[in-house]
């Protein structure tokens, strides 16, 4: 009996191993499906139709108020954040659909000890922004929204989600501390500075 209980408890702890790597990996995996379905959207002009030819959107959470309807991903980084591995960080998408036309599509990042931060590709851009992408000052921002950041439906960045965010730091070891990290477009946009800013306001 005895033969047999090494390499069970070698089997065990392999099987555990892989499991516990696998719910390490798998937000950060999810999030890139999602913000690569996002690809190639363009809002008034993608239809419905061309959303539900993809996997990703026959499966997300969808929610319609009259002829609003909204398909909605959320990803976190559970398993970290109970074991204190990383800071609680969450990426969730929501794709917003009016009488079947794409209206706008929207990423929202959130982590703990920092400011939340959105990207938005909508149609209609406010007069503050003189180019794409743009911080959005129209609304004030909060602790809850963050800041803001607007395309356009032109913006090349629209075929390109899965390289404004890196979703890999919902699987990261201490995660990803900084705007730099989370979003490599935070240079460009001076987001720290934004932040401060608002941090101030509040």
């Amino acid at each position: 009996m005895k033969k047999y209980l090494i390499p069970a408890i070698i089997l065990v702890l392999t099987v555990s191993a892989v499991y516990i790597r696998h719910q390490i990996l798998a937000p950060a995996r999810a999030a890139e499906r999602d913000l690569e379905a996002l690809n190639g959207i363009t809002v008034g002009k993608t239809t419905e139709a061309e959303l539900l030819g993809h996997d990703a959107f026959q499966i997300a959470e969808l929610n319609c108020f009259g002829d609003k309807c909204m398909y909605r991903t959320e990803r976190e980084n559970k398993l970290l954040g109970v074991l204190h591995l990383a800071v609680p960080t969450s990426l969730s998408t929501s794709v917003m659909v009016r009488n079947g036309i794409v209206t706008q599509v929207y990423v929202f990042v959130a982590r703990k000890t920092l400011m939340p931060v959105s990207v938005a590709q909508t149609v209609k851009m406010p007069l503050s922004c003189a180019a794409s992408p743009c911080l959005d000052h129209s609304f004030p921002a909060n602790k809850f929204m963050g800041v803001s950041v607007l395309l356009n439906a032109e913006s090349d960045l629209r075929n390109h989600w899965d390289k404004i965010f890196d979703a890999q730091c919902l699987s990261r070891f201490g995660g990803c501390a900084s705007y730099g990290e989370l979003m490599p477009l935070a240079k460009e946009l001076n987001l720290e500075a934004a932040t401060k800013q608002l941090k101030t306001i509040r």
